[in-house]
């Protein structure tokens, strides 16, 4: 309070005013300034547009041209709904193994792949794809459907691993390298 007190004898002193400061209280030392109420509704009204229209333009995915992608089954593959699965195959071949990507996790301080994350050995055979779980311990095999688009490069599968959080039962996948 001292400082006040003497900021204020130094400015009378000096002859300096407070233009800004034109409302008088009960100290005649004080002075208060005017504040307007609706500004702050205006700053938070401001704020939130501008988040929105943040958040909104954010929203737009873009897949690449499809003419710089390499030709056939090879390459990397999202699953085009929910964008958090992605397959890569290493060959062309109707036969092979794919790898099934969740992202990764902290688990008891360890950076590791979400549960579901492994190699599957598949064989394509017409419309289906026959399927070993690479996290099982028995090498049965089971038929999903599957259909390869290649002009427009999507892959339509059953639903071959139990960890996929969604409740479709064909899932669409595009290829994205």
């Amino acid at each position: 309070m001292s400082y006040l007190k003497s900021h204020l004898r130094i400015s009378k002193t000096l002859n300096i005013g407070h233009d800004f400061c034109d409302k008088q209280v009960d100290n005649p030392g004080l002075k208060a300034m005017k504040t307007y109420p609706f500004s702050g509704k205006l700053w938070y009204a401001i704020l939130t547009l501008s988040f929105m229209f943040f958040i909104l333009s954010c929203q737009k995915v873009e897949f690449p041209d499809p003419g710089t992608l390499p030709q056939g089954l090879m390459g990397t593959w999202v699953e085009a709904n929910t964008l958090s699965d992605t397959i890569h195959f290493n060959s062309n071949n109707t036969s092979g193994m794919f790898t099934l990507q969740r992202g990764f996790e902290i688990r008891n301080g360890y950076r590791l792949p979400v549960i579901g994350s492994t190699g599957y050995y598949y064989e394509i055979i017409g419309d289906s794809i026959y399927v070993i779980d690479g996290l099982s311990s028995t090498y049965y095999r089971e038929a999903y459907f599957f259909h390869f688009d290649e002009p427009n490069l999507t892959i339509n599968i059953g639903k071959f691993s139990k960890y996929i959080d969604t409740k479709k039962s064909i899932l669409t996948f595009r290829k994205i390298w």
